[in-house]
């Protein structure tokens, strides 16, 4: 043995004696090659050797430095000879340099736990170690906590200027995060706009408030790249082991289920895990899947809400709002399942039923002997982006034979800025066969003066929040004001949402609003009841 790792030093250039020195001084200093080895494999390599000498074979790797200080790894197999008083006389082995098999290994093993972006741990090497801090925490009895961290904007910002501008973001946001990284802190990034941290012996929620603020001051200070400047935010959930789970699979789900709520409060927020957010969790999953069976159970219905002159309170037209009956719940609110809707594309076939729907109320009440009016129907871009949507609006109205200017779209902002020029092509397409636009929520989403001129809506509709300050002296007040002179200007017809007191009606009167829509004159209502204002025309 000691003339194969004399030939191994010779060749590998491990040697720290001179060929002239016999390997008898290994015979009599059993402890000089144990003086080569790596310090932490010191305690496997003498375990090993304990068990040579008890006549056991013996593979084992470890590491051993050279004399210019160079690390090699070795790996080894011993065969002991004892004699009959079962006494080691006698060792055969083979010892082989490894090195280049072991940077080749650390290599794929590195490439397989860590993002090629950041270079930070990736989400299989942060769930491995997050199951090592908690046994820790498990054995000491002490907490850690799991941040989950969303960045805003960043699908954006790589839709718009590119993905190597997003990748570049990412590793400044990475290269700054890296500071908070000590042995008890691990940082890795487990999505695509999502980073996770946890930290060790972390509990208290003023902890969490003060390391939640140190992570936003980072991420959002600005960044430079390519010339662009960039801005973004980040939305951070946090859970606590064991308060809040005492697997990696539960903590890591609670940390998400805190940070989805955290985004739907406001960007730029964190949140503490709740059991209550799991309870929102399982409605919201169940209103999916009873949303799925809502149109074939019949459980949608449509109520009325007029819209009259805010002076002599005749009926102008009338505003249509889809109802959802749970068998369950209840009534469900549309701000809870309209949202859901349209993450799952079923606002398309809600939309289509709307519509149906609103040219059969048409034709009944037409059939009654009412003078009808027009009646808005809120429709979403997914819908607009349809294809077929003209045709189909035009075969409805067809066949409950209904004059298209008895039917208004209601479109936001938000739902055309990223279809411009698709919808403008079917709203003026529409607009061809006496369909009319409104504008609604002006002023709460993207507001631009170059859609009222573009798009060319007839209709604008001032939303409810303005007009629930519009008594107010103050920014509000003016920024009403602004928008009724704006309409006036433009020759459109402007429309007042969510009057409910007399002082606001007299504001609107005052600054020649046209017309109101609002509790102050009728919450929406059923069919019936609407059948009953057509007759009166006056409320």
């Amino acid at each position: 043995m000691c003339k194969v790792i004399k030939q191994l030093y010779a060749q590998k250039g491990l040697a720290t004696f001179t060929e002239r020195e016999d390997a008898a001084r290994f015979f009599g200093n059993r402890d000089l090659w144990e003086s080569f080895i790596h310090p932490e494999d010191k305690p496997a390599f003498a375990k090993a050797q304990y068990q040579l000498e008890k006549g056991k074979t013996i593979r084992q790797q470890y590491r051993i430095y050279t004399k210019a200080g160079e690390m090699k790894w070795l790996k080894g197999r011993c065969i002991p000879t004892l004699d009959e008083n079962g006494k080691l006389v006698r060792i055969d082995g083979i010892i082989e340099d490894i090195t280049a098999e072991k940077k080749y290994m650390d290599q794929i093993e590195y490439l397989a736990t860590h993002d090629y972006v950041t270079n930070l741990p990736n989400r299989r090497k942060f769930e491995r170690e997050l199951k090592t801090f908690i046994r820790q925490m498990k054995k000491d009895r002490g907490s850690l906590a799991v941040f989950h961290l969303g960045l805003n904007r960043f699908k954006e910002i790589n839709d718009t200027l590119g993905h190597d501008v997003g990748d570049c973001l990412l590793q400044c946001i990475a290269s700054r995060l890296k500071k908070f990284v000590t042995p008890d802190v691990m940082l890795a990034r487990v999505g695509e706009d999502e980073l996770a941290i946890c930290f060790l012996s972390l509990a208290h929620i003023n902890e969490c408030q003060k390391l939640a603020a140190a992570l936003f001051q980072e991420i959002e200070k600005g960044i430079t790249i390519d010339d662009f400047s960039l801005y973004v935010t980040a939305t951070i959930g946090i859970s606590i082991y064991p308060h809040d789970g005492e697997d990696v699979k539960t903590l890591l789900t609670n940390a998400n289920l805190a940070m989805r709520r955290a985004k739907e409060i406001g960007r730029s927020d964190w949140q503490l895990y709740s059991p209550l957010m799991d309870s929102e969790t399982y409605k919201s999953y169940h209103l999916e899947k009873g949303l799925r069976n809502a149109l074939l159970q019949d459980e949608f219905f449509i109520e009325y809400q007029p819209k009259v002159h805010t002076n002599s309170r005749e009926i102008d037209s009338i505003e249509a709002l889809i109802r959802w009956n749970h068998p369950e719940w209840g009534r469900v609110s549309p701000e809870n399942f309209i949202p859901l809707a349209e993450e799952t594309h079923l606002i398309i076939e809600l939309g289509d039923w709307v519509i149906e729907n609103v040219c059969k109320q048409l034709q009944q009440w037409k059939s009654q002997g009412l003078q009808t009016v027009p009646v808005s129907i809120n429709v979403s871009s997914k819908h607009l982006l349809k294809r077929g949507f003209v045709e189909h609006v035009q075969q409805t109205l067809a066949h409950y034979n209904i004059d298209p200017s008895f039917i208004e779209f209601e479109v936001t902002e938000s739902s055309i800025i990223q279809y411009e020029e698709h919808v403008k092509k079917v709203m003026d397409e529409l607009k061809k066969i006496g369909v009319t636009f409104a504008l609604d929520d002006f002023g709460t989403g993207f507001s631009s003066l170059s859609h009222l001129k573009d798009f060319e809506f007839n209709t604008l509709k001032i939303d409810k929040t303005f007009i629930l300050h519009a008594t107010d002296k103050g920014k509000q007040q003016a920024i009403t004001k602004s928008i009724l002179y704006l309409a006036h200007a433009l020759n459109m017809k402007v429309i007042a949402e969510g009057v409910e007191t007399k002082e606001q009606l007299a504001f609107l009167q005052k600054h020649e609003c046209s017309f109101i829509q609002g509790y102050i004159i009728s919450q929406p209502a059923a069919p019936q009841k609407i059948a009953e204002y057509l007759k009166r025309r006056f409320l």
